[in-house]
């Protein structure tokens, strides 16, 4: 179905602005019928590598499943699609929550918006937008639930922030890239650092030879992936937090995705490791798109060569190997943690909005927005933080 909304005020569109303010919306049935829509934007929109049909598609027959799609294609008043908003709709306590596809596995939520179209919208086309979705979504809709938006990307402000929001309890972080992958290490890092840092990949030679390898086979990637799984949940017991990857389907979703491509080398999830003697030591798997390499997750063997960083010593294999190819941007995602803020040069600030369309999700959205602003006090606080990661960890070491 589609619909053409008129948000200019009194009706009159004599000026530029009030024909932006026209808009028609498509909601498509499936990714099958995006997909031709979805992959022509992605030719000149502003988007992440998370909204990457081919990313989004391997999420969502995976991870996914359960939800029901809602991929809102927005067209302008001539019926050129000019945005696309990739949403899933799924149950949660009684409530219809609508959110962005990917969930906790999404570092950075975002639509697929042409910069002149998004620059030409304001407020009221905002919410009429998110009103026409939710009147004919596939199923109903309680709730809007929005995390971990970026304020902007790619020098795009993002036109949903137009509407009521709140800072997101974590913020991203990113470090730009040259051609010099010396030269851009060595402004990142002190010089101490770095030497103490080739001392300890000088020691784990000691095991076996060290060597820098990205999954080029299926053999590979499933290698790399059973090694991540397991060294990603005894880190996570160890720390006493809850494990994404915990569920059966994590593994399919990396294999799908990490194989999706791999035969023309461009696989939507990279998986690096950092190998002593053909065992991999540590793991690291991301996604690129407009020349920005997105962390998604790493991990590291748990073993007596933990003393070694071997998690650190593959990161920055992995920024030269950035460098090297040309990109411009290298992110560790969201979430606070000491080695993303020494190394990292910039920040991107992410919001949270919580958009109640029923009865049912008023009381849903005012509760949401309380707990993500405690969550964002706790971690902001230099006492509380600690403290609670100091009692995560006790747990976990009670558990074990």
């Amino acid at each position: 179905m589609t619909l053409t909304i008129d948000t200019a005020p009194d009706g009159h569109h004599g000026d530029a602005l009030a024909d932006a303010q026209r808009f028609s919306l498509r909601i498509a049935a499936g990714f099958a019928e995006a997909e031709a829509v979805w992959r022509d934007l992605e030719a000149d929109a502003v988007f992440s590598a998370f909204q990457r049909y081919d990313w989004a598609a391997c999420f969502f027959s995976t991870l996914g499943r359960g939800a029901t799609p809602c991929l809102a294609i927005i067209a302008d008043a001539e019926g050129r699609p000019q945005a696309l908003l990739p949403l899933a709709i799924a149950e949660e306590r009684g409530l219809s929550v609508a959110s962005f596809i990917g969930g906790k596995h999404c570092n950075f939520s975002l639509g697929l918006w042409r910069p002149a179209f998004a620059a030409a919208c304001d407020p009221a086309m905002m919410r009429a937008m998110l009103a026409e979705i939710a009147r004919n979504a596939p199923r109903r809709i309680d709730l809007y639930r929005l995390v971990g938006q970026p304020v902007s990307w790619a020098g795009m402000d993002n036109p949903l922030r137009l509407i009521t929001s709140q800072p997101s309890p974590s913020s991203g972080y990113h470090l730009r890239l040259g051609p010099d992958p010396e030269a851009i290490l060595g402004a990142a890092m002190s010089g101490p650092a770095r030497r103490k840092l080739r001392k300890k990949e000088k020691a784990l030679g000691a095991h076996g030879e060290v060597a820098f390898r990205q999954a080029a086979s299926r053999a590979e990637v499933e290698a790399f992936t059973d090694i991540f799984l397991a060294q990603k949940a005894a880190r996570c017991r160890e720390l006493g937090i809850p494990n994404a990857f915990a569920k059966p389907c994590a593994r399919e979703f990396i294999l799908a995705a990490a194989t999706r491509g791999l035969a023309a080398g461009q696989p939507v999830i990279e998986l690096y490791a950092l190998t002593v003697a053909g065992q991999p030591v540590a793991i690291f798997g991301g996604t690129v798109s407009g020349g920005r390499f997105c962390g998604m997750f790493n991990a590291m063997t748990s073993g007596p060569m933990t003393r070694e960083s071997p998690g650190e010593i593959l990161l920055n294999h992995l920024i030269r190997h950035c460098c090297e190819r040309g990109l411009a941007v290298f992110d560790l995602g969201a979430g606070k943690a000491r080695y993303k803020s020494s190394l990292c040069d910039g920040v991107d600030a992410l919001f949270d909005q919580f958009v109640p369309v029923t009865w049912r999700g008023q009381a849903a959205a005012a509760a949401y927005g309380a707990a993500m602003r405690l969550k964002r006090a706790i971690k902001q606080s230099d006492r509380l933080w600690p403290l609670v990661q100091s009692l995560r960890r006790a747990r976990g070491q009670a558990a074990a």
